[in-house]
């Protein structure tokens, strides 16, 4: 019976030189890919599910180009065919050249439909450097060398994972809470929203559920100033209406822009008339509870009925500011009576 490690032995060298020069620059090709192709998954708990995957991800591409190169730089033992050795000096090498196609790659997300972030190319260098550790873990002849190499490669590897764990438990969350769509007692709670020039907190200064409400600071001069839940759960179909709580702390009388849009309303380059929209009156120093029905919601728009089983996102702004403006929400939940 063939021994595995004569699979990496093969009677020509030059045979064997290029057929892994090969199988390196396939590797690279796929995961420039992958770093590219605009997934058409979309949601909370995809996003995260990606930022996790990317140092894993970085540090498999690199063991695997490395292992081809020199599997003994990885583990195997020496017995294994070498095709370029692989001292400290060229895993520095490999691994900043892994990391250059993952900037370039990156950057060129944005030209295809996907959103560039300087946190993916945080993640996909510590997954370079814990595959560089492990290399140099495996060529540490003392046993403690091993070990501390290896727990350091491993510690990088969980402080690149540990924020998308984090944020994929508060997606779990958030569907354990539903049909409140909204509490704002959890910290991280505040990240499925997005702020519309303005700045948005977590204030305990006043709150109808529990003790956090989001403080929403708007900016005068602006065309819309507010917050939108751009990640809710979708599917409203069950329930009868839309609840929250709005407190005005300011001294000037306001007006609340709220707007409702299912998965359609991008296709029509967010029209008004291709989304729910209706306004609500803050007094000043006045708490104001709202309630939409949602039957309002079901009725044909402009061009088409909504669909209430794919809600993507809930504006609530404050239209052209005048002035600086601050509004609070808490208790933002779908009722089914």
């Amino acid at each position: 019976m063939m021994r595995p490690e004569s699979l990496l032995v093969p009677q020509n060298n030059a045979q064997s030189y290029w057929m892994r020069v090969l199988l390196v620059a396939s590797v690279a090709f796929l995961l420039a890919i992958v770093l590219l192709f605009p997934f058409p998954l979309s949601g909370r708990h995809w996003s995260e599910a990606f930022n996790l995957a990317h140092a894993p991800a970085f540090l498999v591409v690199f063991l695997l180009v490395a292992g081809l190169c020199d599997p003994v730089c990885i583990g195997f033992p020496k017995s294994w065919h070498s095709i370029l050795p692989l001292g400290t000096l060229r895993v520095l090498v490999l691994a900043s050249v892994l990391l250059v196609l993952g900037v370039g790659c990156e950057v060129l997300q944005g030209f295809v439909e996907r959103s560039p972030s300087l946190s993916d190319v945080v993640a996909n260098g510590c997954g370079l450097v814990a595959g560089m550790f492990w290399c140099l873990s495996r060529q540490s002849m003392a046993p403690a060398g091993r070990m501390g190499l290896s727990l350091i490669a491993g510690s990088l590897l969980l402080a690149a994972s540990w924020s998308p764990i984090l944020e994929l438990y508060d997606c779990y969350l958030q569907h354990q809470d539903f049909p409140v769509l909204a509490s704002f007692e959890r910290p991280r709670e505040l990240h499925i929203w997005c702020a519309k020039e303005s700045i948005i907190r977590s204030s305990t200064a006043w709150s109808t559920m529990g003790s956090a409400s989001m403080r929403v600071e708007g900016s005068a001069g602006t065309m819309f100033s507010g917050a939108c839940l751009q990640w809710p759960i979708k599917n409203w179909d069950k329930f009868t209406a839309l609840e929250m709580d709005v407190f005005n702390p300011g001294d000037k009388h306001l007006t609340l822009r709220i707007s409702i849009a299912d998965n359609l309303d991008a296709a029509s380059d967010h029209a008004p008339t291709d989304c729910f929209g209706t306004s609500v009156e803050l007094p000043s120093q006045k708490q104001v509870h709202v309630r939409i029905e949602l039957a309002a919601m079901r009725h044909p728009l402009a061009t088409r009925p909504m669909d209430i089983t794919q809600i993507e996102s809930l504006d609530l702004l404050i239209v052209r500011p005048e002035t600086d403006v601050v509004f609070m929400v808490d208790s933002i939940r779908l009722m089914a009576f």
